[in-house]
């Protein structure tokens, strides 16, 4: 009897994910089609297949074919499965305490609450799209373009956290803060050489919105680190970085948005290379002599 090979099975899983997994398959009119889509995810795949197929510049039956290989049976059920994937996105931290599963006495929580963290890690490590990670980089590494980073209610920590290093790093870099009165003042100097660091997850803030939206009509290239590509403040990123936030308790975990974090100061600092060098010897002198009796 015929078996399936895993390797050509129908993937599992978010759509996002899906698209990752095929994309060395598809032909190149398939691939045109998939990158539309997951550069404009959602709101491409909630359109009419039509629609989809002129935006993407290909046929509706290229469109038709990669849903197929995505592993819907036809459009309309990838767009039943896209829009399960966004009602689930925007549940509450009530809504996943309610609905949570309660572990048996002979479980292990502690380790189970590691585990779902350490999906969430290598989910969002496989989603990075890496030509946006390596352009994302080398905007941040260049000295000759200020920077500014943002976050909301919970993800400040995140920005604050990516300023701190990069201030060592490249200079330059401003964290904007929790003051949204003050904004107009950061903003009327960004312009084209600007960039905007941004963290935002659900329940999306609108006052960030709004700020990485005028950054980007000044022609700031705007980064965007968030939980879903559904998030407001994407349509104004240029490369926008997606992390799972769900855990195993009632609250957000932010840890994979941490690891990504770490990930882009690491490679900021492996392009500065010995300029990095310098200005840490030159900030341990500084400090030598500031502590000096």
């Amino acid at each position: 009897m015929q078996t399936i090979d895993e390797r050509t099975a129908p993937p599992e899983g978010p759509i996002s994910e899906r698209i990752q997994s095929v994309l060395s398959t598809l032909t190149t009119q398939e691939r045109r089609a998939a990158l539309y889509l997951r550069d404009h995810y959602p709101v491409a795949g909630l359109e009419p297949l039509a629609r989809l197929a002129d935006a993407s510049g290909v046929s509706a039956q290229t469109v038709l074919r990669l849903a197929g290989k995505l592993g819907f049976a036809g459009y309309r059920e990838l767009q039943e499965h896209l829009r399960s994937e966004i009602s689930q996105e925007r549940s509450s931290p009530l809504g996943r305490w309610v609905s949570r599963e309660i572990p048996g006495a002979e479980e292990d929580w502690l380790s189970g609450f590691g585990q779902h963290i350490a999906d969430n890690v290598r989910a969002a490590f496989s989603l990075i799209v890496r030509e946006d990670f390596e352009a994302a980089a080398q905007a941040l590494a260049d000295r000759k373009r200020p920077a500014l980073a943002i976050g909301g209610r919970f993800t400040q920590s995140l920005s604050r956290y990516l300023v701190r290093h990069l201030e060592i790093v490249r200079g330059a870099i401003e964290e904007v803060g929790s003051i949204s009165a003050t904004w107009p003042d950061r903003l009327i100097d960004v312009d084209r050489r600007s960039v905007v660091i941004a963290y935002d997850i659900r329940r999306y803030a609108p006052d960030v919105v709004r700020f990485c939206e005028i950054a980007a009509q000044q022609g700031a290239t705007v980064i965007l680190f968030t939980d879903s590509r559904a998030a407001p403040a994407s349509r104004y990123a240029a490369m926008t970085f997606v992390a799972p936030t769900e855990s195993a308790g009632a609250w957000d975990s932010l840890s994979a948005l941490f690891a990504l974090t770490e990930a882009m100061i690491a490679r900021v600092t492996e392009l500065e290379g010995g300029s990095t060098t310098e200005r840490l010897a030159r900030l341990e002198n500084i400090r030598a002599h500031m502590l000096k009796d």
